[in-house]
């Protein structure tokens, strides 16, 4: 009986085309876990721009949730609900470590006097609403993915930002301290500081910490913004990160 020669594969073939197609798959696994990293970058410094521009809103849109033990500073009297003499002028954001964030409402007590003849900034100060944070509950926000906010050479950094609301012109105003967390107890710091923090912008650098090894993206706050369009993400080129 004749035997018929069959083609095939051999065993070296065989070991090639599995080495080939191995390395493409893991090219391709590597190729989309990269995409995969970058935009959750993207992600975590949007919805930190989003977080900082509801700030706005909040203070533009405010409502009195006072439930009848709001004090206005530290006297220690009680404010009955609906005939407080407190009123919410704006919000205080801080950065308690790199990767979260601490808001909390700022409130002040309605002057005896007329305030008309004030300024935006002194209507702030002790001589008229008197500012101070809120006895209400603050609230935290987590940067996502492990993200956080570094100075250009890569070092943990914080801020302190105080947005106001004026009772007399109704133009919000945004005092920044670009470098560090201000203490609850001297927020009124901000309307007085050296330069003043209504000419200081802030230039935050987010950091992916591991993410991807790409340039970091940028949150500014331009100085003394008036609203969310004030808080921007620069990119790549223009972060100075």
């Amino acid at each position: 009986m004749k035997l018929l020669n069959k083609a095939g594969f051999t065993i070296i073939e065989t070991m090639l085309f599995l080495g080939i197609t191995g390395l493409l798959v893991a090219g391709l696994l590597v190729g989309t876990g990269t995409s995969i990293s970058i935009q959750r970058y993207r992600d975590s410094v949007k919805e930190l721009q989003s977080t900082l521009q509801q700030q706005y809103s909040d203070v533009s849109n405010v409502s009195n949730d006072n439930s009848g033990d709001l004090t206005c500073y530290g006297d220690g009297s009680i404010s009955p609900k609906g005939q407080s003499n407190c009123v919410i002028l704006g919000k205080f954001i801080t950065a308690t470590n790199s990767h979260s964030l601490s808001v909390k409402t700022v409130i002040g007590r309605i002057p005896l006097k007329s305030v008309s003849s004030l300024s935006d900034e002194a209507i702030f100060s002790e001589e008229g609403y008197n500012i101070n944070i809120s006895t209400m509950a603050s609230s935290t926000y987590d940067i996502e993915w492990g993200a956080s906010i570094v100075d250009k050479k890569g070092i943990d950094t914080s801020f302190s930002m105080l947005i106001l609301r004026s009772p007399s012109s109704g133009v919000i105003r945004t005092f920044v301290d670009p470098s560090r967390t201000i203490a609850d107890k001297d927020i009124k710091n901000l309307l007085n500081t050296s330069p003043s923090a209504l000419t200081q912008s802030a230039n935050l650098c987010i950091d992916s910490n591991g993410l991807f090894t790409g340039t970091r993206n940028a949150i500014f706050i331009t100085a003394n913004s008036t609203g969310p369009n004030g808080v921007e993400v620069r990119g790549d080129a223009s972060s100075g990160c």
